[in-house]
């Protein structure tokens, strides 16, 4: 069997790359790719819909899943702009996410 490290491979030249370089490439390229992003891309993009139904689902069930979505848009409010369309969410999110219980 022919030891791979024993055969001549040729003209390899082992390349030495400087940090500084590697930095300033970078940089270059972060400028040619994001020159004008919300004219080359955001402007060709659809609205996307979600629906979740459910028959068998509890009134608790349903305001942990309604407070769990308001998280997920929070959470995502730097990525995409979310909108949740449900039958009584003010009142769902403004008492789940309250945080004086003196007026029970």
């Amino acid at each position: 069997m022919i030891n791979p490290r024993n055969v001549d491979h040729g003209n390899i030249k082992k390349v030495k790359i400087s940090r500084k370089n590697v930095k300033k490439n970078r940089k270059d390229t972060k400028a040619k790719v994001d020159k004008h992003p919300l004219i080359s891309y955001i402007y060709s993009m659809k609205e996307k819909t979600l629906t979740i139904t459910s028959n068998n689902i509890s009134q608790k069930q349903w305001s942990n899943l309604i407070l769990e979505l308001n998280l997920i848009k929070k959470a995502w409010a730097s990525y995409a702009t979310l909108n949740i369309k449900a039958p009584g969410i003010k009142k769902i999110i403004a008492h789940g996410t309250r945080t004086n219980f003196d007026k029970d």
